[in-house]
């Protein structure tokens, strides 16, 4: 049964726009998590996906705007924002 609630989880890179979802995980060094940090995509953060094409992805983020690289947005593990948080 857990293994079906996993699959729920995805990368941010694959989420389209419109949605909101929540932060789950960083799949990234300690660099890249202190990065993430510092733009506020901290664990538990519901951002919303305003724009999601080839190469750039632009969240919402505390009503601010944060852009990501294909690359960084792969290594950001998400659910949607609907579904109770993890415990």
């Amino acid at each position: 049964m857990s293994a079906n609630l996993e699959t729920l989880d995805r990368p941010l890179a694959s989420v389209p726009p419109g949605r909101r979802v929540r932060i789950t995980a960083h799949q990234g060094g300690r660099m890249l998590r202190a990065r993430l940090l510092a733009m506020g995509l901290n664990l538990g953060r519901e951002v919303e996906i305003l724009q999601n094409n080839s190469g750039l992805i632009i969240l919402g983020v505390n009503g601010g705007r944060v852009a990501l690289g294909r690359g960084i947005s792969q290594k950001i593990m998400t659910e949607p924002a609907d579904r109770p948080g993890k415990q």
